[in-house]
Order: C-alpha cells, then sequence, then structure tokens
C-alpha cells in the first residue's frame, strides 16, 4: 500500500491508478468531512480506464494517520501537492467533495500550476463563519455540530448527522457503509476538520482562476457563486442527498466527463 509521509510526520495513504496520458491532466480526488478515498471508487473505476487517477485519505481520516496538527485547507492542500508529486503527477482537474471544498480550492489557489480545473461536488460559498452570529448562516450550522460532538455523546451525534446525509431513496447499504466510515474517524479529528471549514470559501474563490464545475444536489444561488469565481458553471443531479458520487455515481460521472471533455 503506499503511504506518503509529510515532514510534520502524517502518514498519507493513497492510490494511484490508470496510466498516464499524453498531453491528459490526471484527476484528483478529494473527499470531504469524515470520508475517505474509496467514497471514489465508482469514479475511479470509470475514468481510470482513460486517465490516470489519484485519490488519498487527508490525514487523520481513512487509512491516514495525523500528529494531531496541520487539520486546515492549507496544510491539507500542502499535503496533497506533496502527495502528486511523489507520484509523478505534474497537472491535475481537482475533484472535492463537501468538506473537501476549502482545500480542493485552497489547492486551485497555492498551486495553479498544478491544478489545471477544479470540480466541487456538493458544498456552500460562503464567507468566513461566525459561530456567535446568528447572520452567519454557515457558522450557525457549523455551531451545533461543534457543541454536539464535543459533548457527551459524541459518537451518537454524529452517527445522526451523517445519516441525514442521504437521500431516502438511497440504497441502504451504500448509505450505512457510508456513516461506519465515519464513525470510525476519532472525535477530536472530526472536531478539528469541522473548524478546518471555519475559512471564508469566498474570499478563497475571488483568487482561483482556474475553470469550474460547480456540481450540486440542491438546487444554488449561482449569481452569487459565478460572482467569486471567474470561469465557472453549474450543474445539478436528480435524486441524490449530499453524496452524489455514492448516490447517483452514473449522473456524477457523465458531467465530469463532459465538463473534462470541454477542457481539451
Amino acid at each position: 500500500m503506499p503511504y506518503y509521509t509529510t515532514a510534520d510526520g502524517a502518514r498519507l495513504y493513497y492510490r494511484l491508478e490508470g496510466q498516464p496520458q499524453a498531453q491528459q491532466p490526471a484527476l484528483l480526488f478529494i473527499h470531504g468531512w469524515c470520508s475517505n478515498l474509496r467514497h471514489w471508487d465508482h469514479q475511479a473505476r470509470h475514468f481510470r480506464r482513460h486517465f490516470q487517477v489519484l485519490r488519498l485519505d487527508r490525514r487523520g481520516l481513512g487509512r491516514s494517520t495525523t500528529p494531531g496538527t496541520g487539520h486546515n485547507a492549507e496544510q491539507h492542500a500542502a499535503d496533497i501537492a506533496a502527495v502528486a508529486k511523489a507520484a509523478g503527477i505534474k497537472r491535475v482537474i481537482a475533484i472535492g467533495h463537501a468538506g473537501g471544498a476549502p482545500v480542493t480550492m485552497a489547492l486551485a489557489r497555492r498551486f495553479p500550476r498544478l491544478v489545471k480545473a477544479m470540480v466541487i461536488v456538493d458544498a456552500a460559498m460562503y464567507p468566513k463563519p461566525r459561530l456567535d452570529d446568528p447572520r452567519s448562516v454557515f457558522g450557525a450550522v457549523l455551531g451545533p455540530m461543534l457543541e454536539a460532538l464535543s459533548a457527551p455523546g459524541g459518537k451518537a451525534a454524529l452517527k445522526k448527522m451523517y445519516s441525514g446525509y442521504f437521500a431516502p431513496q438511497c440504497d441502504k447499504a451504500v448509505s450505512s457503509a457510508a456513516v461506519a466510515d465515519a464513525l470510525q474517524t476519532p472525535l477530536p479529528i472530526a472536531v478539528q476538520e469541522l473548524r478546518m471549514m471555519m475559512v471564508s470559501t469566498q474570499k478563497i474563490a475571488d483568487d482561483i482562476n482556474q475553470p469550474t464545475l460547480w456540481l450540486t444536489a440542491a438546487p444554488v444561488d449561482q449569481q452569487y457563486i459565478a460572482s467569486h469565481l471567474r470561469n465557472v458553471q453549474f450543474g445539478q443531479v436528480v435524486g441524490a442527498g449530499h453524496f452524489p458520487q455514492l448516490e447517483v455515481p452514473a449522473q456524477t460521472n457523465a458531467m465530469l466527463q463532459t465538463f473534462i471533455q470541454q477542457l481539451r
């Protein structure tokens, strides 16, 4: 199993599949909160026939270890860039899900020579969340989550939160497996990873020039997002909750394929 060890001691598990294609960037899949690289299995199987595919477990999640620090978007981005370099990859289309969106956006901003284009899967754009301000929409979401995870019964709270991320019609085996994966996350890491999202993705987006696909399961304020991302287009799947790549993989793959083809 391939691992990359960072300077501060995190041991990052990754998978590299497919063969390098001339003039084609690799596809880099970045998972979300309390998730892991297996949540991109459908996409890896579909795309590895024609692309090189890189997936990894972010520090402290899945099979990767953590020194207990570095759970912020910039460090995650640096970790991912280092793994890509170690794997011999020079150019990617970065595809990030949900809580992995701040990481994906930080990667695109900080490493523009690495990231040719970006896909954000079912995430929000927002100014910096403020937990003590009821006018802060995302802050009002994160605050109760942090309180519940930090209180007695945090694991039960995590299970309830994660179970609610899937559409009612989702295959129960799919949702149950994802919830079980999430429950493997130590609660202190789950809390740190939630706090990682307390950055202004709106501000990060202002510095991103790469072509972007914003793919969601529900309608979003496209005008707001487009006012911060210079080159963005939108896609919406049907019949999914918060995990389109697991719940409706065929739709997700088709949208990714169409976006990628437009980049050539």
